[in-house]
């Protein structure tokens, strides 16, 4: 009896081994950590960050920096889409940070409050080396450029839409400004010009890969194609999941306590 059933223990540990790796690729690496929070940039690189540090590993999950941030209070987010400028964000007292690849400190810290806005809930990184902001009191999102003076704005999304917004995530992808929130999923152009509203409800993390928006809904990993507006969705044989992310290098799934990288053509 203890040999049947050391047996079937072995299968189904196996066969739930076989069904990660159908379902997600190859694993190449993974590793436990005390992270709350994760992102990549685009050369695959890893940061993981909780209330006051953020910590740097490459694409082969080898340690390469660590910032700590308790002389600026918590982290509200953290920015990769560059991968030589990171934009750290703290709600808490308005502030916008700005490290190198390194995770040092440039010296471009950018406090809101004295340029004028009172309540930052989001800040993301422009192409047009300059930052997205999102004021809660105007209802809108605004970019400051390089000098940190206002060039662009989007319209009072409660105005337009009848209902107060409150993002969860600002990001701009390939010349598009994109807002989630409970309610839907905003798309602005670089000028701040409204697109699209997308039917997308409850998205907290999202990532642009090429035309589709990838995000977790539950258990799931989901591709919303923006051009036919078809919405696709696979089940993660993943207990505890908080984020995934994809990129060249591979798929990135972050669990409570553990991040594991799957190899993938994308």
């Amino acid at each position: 009896m203890k040999v049947i059933l050391s047996t079937f223990l072995f299968l189904c540990l196996s066969l739930a081994g076989l069904s990660q790796e159908v379902v997600l690729g190859k694993k190449l690496f993974e590793f436990s950590h005390k992270a709350d929070y994760f992102t990549t940039d685009q050369l695959g690189n890893i940061f993981l960050w909780n209330e006051n540090i953020i910590w740097k590993y490459s694409n082969k999950g080898d340690s390469l920096a660590a910032f700590n941030s308790r002389k600026y209070g918590s982290i509200s987010h953290v920015d990769a889409t560059n991968p030589y400028e990171i934009v750290v964000f703290f709600a808490d007292y308005n502030l916008v940070l700005l490290l190198d690849n390194y995770l040092s400190d440039n010296g471009k810290d950018i406090d809101l409050q004295e340029l004028g806005y009172d309540q930052i809930s989001n800040a993301c990184k422009s192409r047009s080396n300059g930052i997205w902001i999102y004021d809660l009191i105007q209802q809108r999102a605004i970019h400051l450029n390089y000098n940190y003076s206002k060039d662009k704005q989007t319209l009072n999304l409660s105005q337009w839409f009848n209902e107060r917004i409150t993002p969860n995530l600002l990001l701009e992808f390939n010349n598009q400004l994109f807002i989630s929130s409970d309610e839907a999923l905003f798309v602005f152009d670089h000028f701040g010009t409204f697109k699209r509203k997308i039917p997308i409800k409850n998205i907290t993390l999202f990532q642009i890969v090429n035309e589709e928006i990838r995000y977790l809904k539950g258990q799931k990993y989901c591709s919303y194609i923006q051009k036919s507006f078809d919405e696709s969705c696979r089940e993660i044989p993943i207990k505890h999941l908080k984020n995934i992310r994809i990129e060249k290098t591979g798929l990135y799934v972050f669990t409570s306590g553990k991040l594991t990288v799957f190899s993938t053509n994308k």
